[in-house]
């Protein structure tokens, strides 16, 4: 009978075993693996899956939850309505203007004009436009505006607004 000695553990083995009975090692061709390290590499899974389904999972000991808060349910909110304008006042030198208008000359300073909406309102939205930039300049958004004659083209008209409510005065514009 043949004997071959096994290289890690210098055991006498006979020659017809493929391994050796004391630590396993391998004669000859390479023993095939492949199936021992996929099933640890399946065990090694089957593990942590099992160890992360556990770490997501309510503790034994732990103290039960509290009932979830229930909320009071608020009423929709009322929508803030659009002030009603009945008429609108402008005033430019300390007077009312009318539907006669007033007369602007060129080179004068901007003087200004003021807009009082009826009834009175805390904080109203004030709209200032004119038909023809290019003779007058009028600047402002508030309850006043700067009003400034550019160029001599006869009549033109201020268009003041307020909340649907609107006011058109004539404007002459002269050269002195």
């Amino acid at each position: 009978m043949k004997y071959n000695t096994c290289p890690h553990c210098k055991t006498k083995v006979s020659a017809e075993l493929s391994e050796c009975p004391e630590c396993g090692y391998a004669f000859g061709a390479r023993k095939n693996h492949m199936p021992a390290i996929i099933g640890s590499c399946l065990l090694v899974a089957a593990f942590a899956g099992g160890l992360a389904w556990n770490l997501r999972s309510e503790p034994r000991h732990a103290e039960p939850s509290p009932a979830p808060e229930v909320m009071e349910t608020l009423p929709p909110a009322t929508p803030v309505p659009t002030p009603t304008v009945d008429a609108i006042e402008v005033y430019a030198f300390g007077r009312k203007l009318d539907a006669d208008g007033f007369t602007a000359y060129v080179g004068d300073k901007p003087f200004t004009l003021s807009a009082y909406p009826q009834p009175e309102l805390s904080d109203p939205q004030i709209g200032w436009s004119i038909s023809d930039s290019v003779d007058l300049s009028v600047s402002g958004d508030t309850l006043t505006c700067e009003f400034t004659a550019l160029k001599p083209s006869g009549k033109n008209e201020l268009t003041v607004s307020c909340y649907g409510a609107e006011l058109t005065i004539p404007v002459y514009l002269w050269e002195r």
